[in-house]
C-alpha cells in the first residue's frame, strides 16, 4: 500500500514540476520579448565607479567621507552586451588621483570587459558575473541554466523572481546563485548574486534597473545603480541606446596598454627587526607591507594585519615564535582600504580585537561579521564573530610598562578613517599611508599629516610605515620631504 501511494506521490508530483518549468520558460520568453529579444544592445550616457573599498578620484571633490564616497566620474559612458558571442565591454573617460597619494588629477581611461570565455558558466563567477547581472544577460543565463521560479515581495512590490546557478562552484564547493526580479510589465527590475570576497565575506552583489524608457524602439533602463556588500560600486546614467547596433565587435574598442604587468609574487619569507624590548618590525622585504608587534604583560598587540591572508599567517606564526606564550588579543588597523584589511579576518580567526576609527566601525563590523558560506580561508574554516574596538580622536593603551597610543589623522584627502600608532618608549611612529621617498617632496597627503603632527607635538625618531621603506626612516627625512629642515 505505502509502494502505491509513493508512485502517486511521484506521479503528481512529476507534472508539477514540469509546470514549474515551463512557467519559468514563459517568464524568461516574455522579459526577453518585452526587452526586445535582442541579440546585442548597446547604450550611453554617464557613470560612476571606485576602486573597490576606496574612495574615486574626484576633481570637484577630493576628500574622502567614507568607504565608496565619493564615487569616481565616468564621462562618455559606453557599453555593449552582445548575448551573440556572449560578451560584454564598456568604456568611458575618466580620471585617477597621482601616484604616491597626490591629489593631482590625471586624465585616464575606464575600460572593462567580459570575453566570450570569460562568460562561460564554468568559469570563475567573479569573472562572468557582470554579464550575468545585466538584464539581458541574466535572461540569456536563466533560459540556459534551468533556472526555478518564486514569489517574493521587495520594498511593497510583487515580482515573480527567477533563479538559475552557474555550473562553477564557489571554493567551498556551494553552489552560487543568481535571482532576477521580474515585474508585473516583465521589465526586470534587480539581479543579485554573491560572491566569496576576503573582507565582505558572502558579499552581496545587487544592480537594480530603474525607469526603463523606450529608447527609440529598444527597451533599456534610464538608471543602473550596483551595490556590493550594502555599499556604492558602480551607476550608470543611460541617455540613448540602440539595439542590435551593426559594429557591435568594434563599437568599444580596448585601449592601448603597455605590456607586461605586475611580477608574480615572491615567497613570504618573514624577517624581524628588533625596535626595542618586546617590539618588533615584521617585514618580507620589498614590496611588504610591514607591521609592527608589541608585547605587553599578559598579551601582544599587532598593528596592521599584514595585507593578505598569506602575509597575515606568516606574521602570526612570527609573533608566535618570538612570543610563544601570549595571545594577540589585539590588531591595529591604519585605514579600511583593501590592501590594509586583508589579513583582518585571519586575525579575527585568531581571536584578536580589531582597533579601528570610530568612522570605520560600521564597515568592518558588517563586513567582518557576514557569513563565509562560499569561502575556503581560516576564518571560514573557524567562523568567529569579530570584535571592534573604536577609536575617536585618541586613546591609549597601557598596562603599566607599555604604552601604545592611537591617533585619529584628520583632515586629510586619504581616508576619513586613518590612524597612527605612537609608542613613545622607543620614540616610534607607525603609520599606514604617509609615505615618505627620499629626494622627492612630500606628496599632499603627507603635507596633510604635517600640521596634525605638529600640533600632536609627538616626539619620535623612527618613522615606519606599513608600505616598506628601503631604507629605515627618521623624523628629519618626514619634516626634509615637508621642506621644513
Amino acid at each position: 500500500m505505502f509502494k502505491k501511494l509513493a508512485v502517486a506521490a511521484i506521479c503528481v508530483a512529476a507534472p508539477f514540476g514540469s509546470l514549474l518549468a515551463q512557467d519559468a520558460k514563459t517568464v524568461i520568453a516574455s522579459a526577453q520579448k518585452a526587452l526586445g529579444d535582442v541579440k546585442s544592445i548597446t547604450y550611453s550616457g554617464s557613470a560612476k565607479d571606485v576602486a573597490f573599498q576606496q574612495c574615486g578620484a574626484n576633481s570637484a571633490d577630493m576628500q574622502c567621507r567614507g568607504t565608496h564616497d565619493p564615487l569616481r566620474p565616468i564621462n562618455d559612458y559606453v557599453r555593449v552586451i552582445d548575448l551573440t558571442a556572449p560578451a560584454s565591454r564598456h568604456t568611458g573617460k575618466t580620471a585617477n588621483i597621482g601616484p604616491g597619494g597626490s591629489t593631482t588629477i590625471t586624465p585616464a581611461a575606464f575600460f572593462q570587459q567580459v570575453t566570450s570565455q570569460q562568460a562561460d558558466v564554468a568559469q570563475p563567477w567573479a569573472g562572468s558575473l557582470e554579464f550575468y547581472i545585466t538584464p539581458w544577460g541574466f535572461l540569456k543565463g536563466a533560459s540556459e541554466n534551468n533556472a526555478t521560479l518564486s514569489r517574493r515581495k521587495v520594498g511593497g512590490k510583487s515580482y515573480t523572481v527567477l533563479s538559475w546557478s552557474p555550473a562553477v562552484k564557489a571554493p567551498s564547493g556551494k553552489s552560487y546563485t543568481i535571482n532576477g526580479y521580474v515585474d508585473d510589465h516583465n521589465m526586470v527590475d534587480r539581479v543579485e548574486t554573491w560572491l566569496g570576497e576576503n573582507i565582505m565575506g558572502d558579499m552581496h552583489i545587487l544592480a537594480t534597473y530603474s525607469d526603463w524608457k523606450d529608447f527609440g524602439g529598444v527597451m533599456a533602463p534610464s538608471k543602473i545603480v550596483q551595490t556590493r556588500g550594502g555599499w556604492p560600486f558602480f551607476e550608470v546614467t543611460v541617455t540613448s541606446a540602440q539595439a542590435n547596433p551593426p559594429d557591435v565587435a568594434s563599437l568599444v574598442p580596448a585601449p592601448s596598454r603597455p605590456a607586461g604587468g605586475f611580477p608574480p609574487p615572491g615567497p613570504m619569507t618573514v624577517t624581524s627587526e628588533k625596535l626595542g624590548d618586546g617590539l618588533y618590525r615584521l617585514t618580507t622585504g620589498a614590496g611588504s607591507y610591514d607591521s609592527v608587534i608589541v608585547e605587553f604583560k599578559d598579551y601582544i598587540m599587532m598593528l596592521e594585519a599584514g595585507q593578505s591572508e598569506a602575509r597575515a599567517l606568516a606574521y602570526i606564526a612570527e609573533t608566535k615564535k618570538l612570543f610563544p606564550n601570549k595571545p594577540i588579543r589585539y590588531v591595529m588597523n591604519t585605514h579600511p582600504h583593501s590592501d590594509h584589511t586583508g589579513g583582518l579576518p585571519t586575525l579575527v580567526a585568531e581571536g584578536a580585537i580589531v582597533i579601528t576609527q570610530k568612522n570605520n566601525v560600521e564597515f568592518l563590523d558588517k563586513a567582518l561579521n557576514t557569513p563565509r558560506t562560499l569561502m575556503n580561508d581560516t576564518l571560514a574554516k573557524n567562523p568567529k564573530k569579530a570584535k571592534i574596538e573604536a577609536v575617536e580622536e585618541k586613546k591609549v593603551y597601557t598596562d603599566g610598562t607599555r604604552t601604545v597610543v592611537m591617533y585619529h589623522t584628520w583632515p586629510v584627502p586619504h581616508s576619513n578613517g586613518l590612524m597612527i600608532a605612537y609608542i613613545p618608549k622607543e620614540k616610534v611612529l607607525f603609520q599606514g599611508d604617509f609615505s615618505v621617498i627620499p629626494g622627492e617632496p612630500a606628496n599632499d597627503h603627507v603635507k596633510a599629516l604635517i600640521p596634525i603632527l605638529e600640533k600632536l607635538n609627538l616626539d619620535f625618531d623612527r618613522y615606519i610605515n606599513v608600505h616598506a621603506s628601503a631604507t629605515p626612516q627618521t623624523k628629519a627625512d618626514v619634516w626634509k620631504a615637508a621642506g621644513k629642515s
